[in-house]
């Protein structure tokens, strides 16, 4: 005979682990085939599921309750997996920054694993703090934040307030701070030169100056980059630490 209360809550498990895979950063790129992301999702479902506390199969409202339960396991997912990404996209928007200054921003591409517009050096960083993320064994950090939160967070048990809601808000401003922090070396140099060649084209009014510039800073700037690219090895250690903190700020937020 079917035990309802555990196939819902194998149901339950799965849907949140499925939505957080999604807006996560692990399987975040659109050319990673579904039925891998499905797979995973399943077996995590499957890991997690003798360390969760079952629900009852009566849900009120019936169907209709069960259905309101699977979205709000979904929104869990969602929200989590948004929170984990950030730090990737704080990359991805260093890099933009940095395009902008350069140059590069012309040269922006559309990137059919991300499913938008992308520039190169938004394009690097974001795989280079991938692979970075897989050695600092961050995809472990997230595996462990999704089995933390079905222990604070019970199955068709979450709570968003306004609480909750200003701290993601908070997490994304920080983030965006973060990248232009991250790109504040490479804006330096080329306001520095911004301010040479100025000088220059007052001095040396003959010369183009305009020409001049767009060689000067594209190598300057991929030299700024070069040397910032070994510090980045810590700098995404801080990071992997903060977005673990975030993840269980958000988690805490969401239990009530």
């Amino acid at each position: 005979m079917l035990n309802y209360g555990a196939a819902a809550t194998f149901i339950l498990i799965f849907i949140r682990a499925s939505a957080f895979l999604v807006a996560g950063p692990l399987f975040f790129f659109l050319n990673v085939p579904r039925s891998l992301k499905a797979f995973t999702a399943l077996v995590l479902a499957v890991v997690l599921y003798p360390l969760v506390p079952g629900v009852e199969p009566d849900f009120p409202g019936g169907l209709v309750g069960f259905a309101l339960a699977a979205a709000e396991e979904a929104g869990v997912g969602l929200v989590l997996g948004f929170v984990a990404g950030l730090v990737f996209q704080s990359l991805a928007v260093a890099g933009q920054i940095m395009d902008i200054q350069m140059g590069f921003f012309m040269a922006s591409f559309f990137d059919p694993a991300m499913g938008h517009q992308s520039t190169l050096s938004s394009r690097f960083l974001y795989l280079l703090g991938m692979v970075l993320f897989f050695i600092l064994d961050g995809h472990h950090v997230l595996i462990a934040a999704l089995a933390r939160s079905y222990e604070l967070v019970p199955l068709a048990g979450a709570s968003l307030d306004g609480v909750t809601t200003l701290a993601v808000v908070r997490i994304f401003a920080r983030m965006v701070a973060l990248g232009v922090q991250i790109a504040a070396p490479v804006v330096a140099v080329v306001l520095i030169i911004d301010l040479c060649l100025g000088l220059l084209g007052r001095t040396a009014p003959e010369m183009n100056i305009f020409m001049l510039g767009f060689p000067l800073k594209i190598a300057l700037g991929i030299l700024t980059l070069s040397i910032m690219v070994p510090l980045f090895g810590v700098v995404f250690r801080a990071l992997v630490r903060m977005m673990e903190q975030d993840l269980y700020t958000v988690i805490r937020g969401l239990s009530g």
